[in-house]
């Protein structure tokens, strides 16, 4: 039997796992600002930090800027859904 603290660190891994299968798609990062980013995902690390590829960046009103490559800092991350079907705003 193994203690729970095992058992909770083990399950705090899957979402990372997660991210980590995922790189080589494409990828909608919303930030903790509601600002997004929408491109494929080169590279993610432990810290959940994201370089993405052909990056696009996009708020409320929608395009913003063609960034190409861009580095995502893991604390600046709310939300990421992984293959969407469109960019956001689109």
């Amino acid at each position: 039997r193994y203690p729970q603290k095992v058992i909770n660190m083990q399950s705090r891994k899957k979402p990372l796992n997660t991210l980590i299968k995922a790189v080589g798609n494409n990828v909608t990062i919303t930030l903790k600002n509601r600002g997004q980013y929408w491109g494929r995902m080169t590279n993610a690390d432990m810290y959940m930090n994201m370089m993405l590829k052909d990056a696009k960046e996009y708020d409320k009103n929608g395009l913003v800027a063609r960034h190409g490559d861009v580095f995502i800092r893991g604390n600046n991350v709310s939300y990421i859904s992984i293959d969407p079907i469109a960019p956001p705003h689109s």
